[in-house]
């Protein structure tokens, strides 16, 4: 009698240390769902004017993205960057996450620092490709 006591007493404390990390990933995945909304492709767009990003308006504020060597840039026309300025500009970009973009042009907006019309034009190109 004593060790089916036991045993019934393990099963259940192995059932309860199996439950606890299914919790933990269901809420870290739910985190990761409320970020990433997939937006039908006849949607009307009306949800990107109603819904934003209050730091968009907050000009104090500027985020970085690993991408301090990017403040030697600060004040530089567009049209008198480099070859080199603009692969740098050109590696950030592109190690970016696509939901990420949109931050990093308004923080570099913020910053000073001007991006050349040809990546501005794939930054928009990164952003399209990902809403199809």
């Amino acid at each position: 009698m004593f060790y089916l006591v036991v045993l019934i007493i393990f099963v259940i404390a192995v059932i309860f240390l199996m439950l606890i990390p299914k919790r933990q990933t269901t809420n870290e995945t739910t985190i990761e769902e409320e970020d990433t909304r997939d937006v039908q492709s006849d949607c009307c767009g009306a949800h990107e004017i109603y819904e934003f990003d209050e730091d968009k308006f907050k000009e104090d504020i500027i985020e970085y993205f690993d991408d301090e060597e990017l403040d030697v840039l600060r004040n530089i026309r567009e049209d008198k960057l480099t070859t080199a300025d603009i692969d740098e500009l050109r590696d950030v970009l592109y190690s970016l996450k696509t939901r990420e973009i949109n931050k990093w042009l308004t923080n570099i907006s913020r910053r000073h620092i001007q991006l050349p019309p040809i990546l501005q034009l794939e930054a928009r190109q990164l952003i399209a490709d990902s809403r199809q």
